[in-house]
């Protein structure tokens, strides 16, 4: 519950339960990339963080299907933008790469980059390659707020 409160503190205008659902996500990121739950990563701040990142890569994704998207229902956008990420996810080039790593380096301090920033590449991938359909929802629908 201290999460959704810093969300709101943040001013996020979001429902209690979509945020929760970006908890998971984030959660899930965190965890993918055997991060320490010390209390630095282990905090509502790494959570946080994580959900900027995440919702930074969405929005390039949104940014680069605009023309494609622009005259679709939102449930043909969800699944354009679920079947990019997978595609993404799932091939691992080196530009994929090289976007996640410039949002990650605009995010994370230089030392945090430095010890985590292969992991939590990585660790996007993977997750984003396994995105339920529910999770794509959650994750445009964030990144539309």
């Amino acid at each position: 519950m201290a999460f959704v409160q810093s969300l709101k503190n943040k001013g996020l205008k979001m429902d209690d339960n979509l945020k929760e659902k970006l908890k998971t996500i984030a959660e899930k990121v965190l965890k993918q990339a055997n991060v320490p739950n010390d209390e630095k990563f282990g905090s509502v701040i790494a959570v946080l963080m994580m959900i900027s990142i995440i919702l930074t890569v969405i929005r390039v994704l949104q940014e680069c299907n605009k023309n494609k998207t622009k005259d679709m229902t939102a449930e043909n956008k969800y699944a354009i933008y679920g079947a990019n990420i997978r595609e993404f996810s799932k091939k691992r080039g080196w530009f994929t790469r090289l976007r996640i790593k410039r949002i990650l380096k605009r995010e994370l301090t230089k030392d945090e980059y430095n010890t985590y920033g292969i992991k939590l590449t990585e660790a996007l991938l993977d997750v984003g390659e396994n995105l339920k359909d529910d999770e794509v929802v959650t994750l445009v629908e964030a990144a539309n707020v």
